[in-house]
């Protein structure tokens, strides 16, 4: 999850002795041991994994977003591979999760060393999973912000006050539409957020920004990371990442989960992804309001770009 204003070497020093000492509260409290505690790189919270168990503690951006993940995976079936929920709760203005702990490691951190075959498994599992995420219900679930932040709002509803400001006549075009159902989407779904052990996607997790949206929601983030893994994964990866090895990603998506592609007008659907995390810009700065959608759609078209192959 990227908050882009903490950069990541300060998010791993925030409280970090002082969290591992309340990761060991927790998981006492709970009951659990605590002996073989080690640290987990993270963007948005400090996570704590010990042999059987991994605790989350919230330490930037608004608190609530555990205790959102927790109402989430209640609701996930198993075809998910939600890691099991042992405990949630609060300690002063940070919440916390502790889950069981699933064998695996991130699929970010194994893919470029997999073969064609293994990443279509890879691909095929994690669109099970992500198309179980789908199938869930959502629409009362509002988490406290998305990434970097963000406060929640639908690309309808950004099209509106778009339209309001009478910048372009595509969001019309674009509001005519009718849009795919509203179902639970991931909100933050990368490689970094799958595990992979023997062959096999084990566990799908970080669903703290999952909400009500259309499927393809999850389809730009996804793009967003294959455009520019470097940026995404964590910081122990960069070195050995390489775009390249992200390419066919998007069409090998497509291909086992063509409903993502479902909705006409991508290319504008994902500008308007780009734009939610822009609106702040949006409405205090009008004299750049006409630069800042420009540089969506150029990006946005950028990302559409990665999908050209699933149509050759």
């Amino acid at each position: 999850m990227q908050e882009g204003v903490l950069k990541r070497d300060v998010l791993m020093n925030i409280g970090n002795c002082d969290s591992m000492q309340r990761a060991r509260e927790i998981l006492r409290k709970l009951d659990l041991p605590t002996f073989s505690i080690e640290y987990v790189e993270s963007h948005s919270n400090q996570v704590w994994m010990t042999r059987d168990y991994v605790v989350h503690y919230h330490v930037i951006g608004p608190v609530g977003r555990l205790e959102h993940e927790a109402r989430v995976a209640s609701r996930l079936p198993p075809e998910v591979l939600y890691p099991e929920v042992v405990a949630v709760g609060r300690d002063g203005n940070h919440d916390w999760l502790v889950t069981k702990r699933v064998p695996g490691t991130i699929l970010s951190a194994v893919w470029p060393s997999l073969d064609d075959k293994e990443r279509c498994s890879a691909i095929t599992e994690v669109a099970a999973a992500l198309r179980a995420i789908h199938c869930s219900p959502a629409m009362d679930l509002i988490p406290p912000c998305l990434q970097r932040g963000v406060r929640v709002m639908s690309r309808r509803r950004l099209a509106h006050k778009l339209q309001a400001f009478d910048i372009s006549s595509s969001f019309h075009t674009l509001l005519e539409a009718e849009d795919p159902p509203y179902v639970m989407v991931h909100g933050d779904f990368t490689f970094n957020q799958a595990l992979w052990h023997d062959g096999h996607i084990t566990a799908i997790y970080d669903l703290e920004m999952s909400h009500a949206e259309t499927p393809d929601w999850d389809l730009g983030t996804f793009l967003e990371f294959c455009h520019d893994p470097v940026r995404m994964v964590p910081e122990y990866l960069e070195a050995t990442t390489k775009r390249e090895d992200y390419q066919k990603a998007p069409a090998l998506l497509q291909k086992v989960y063509p409903e993502l592609l479902a909705c006409s007008q991508i290319k504008d659907r994902l500008a308007l992804y780009l734009l939610i995390f822009r609106f702040e810009e949006l409405i205090t700065n009008a004299g750049m309001r006409e630069q800042i959608i420009d540089e969506a759609f150029d990006h946005a078209s950028e990302l559409a770009d990665l999908l050209a192959s699933v149509s050759d």
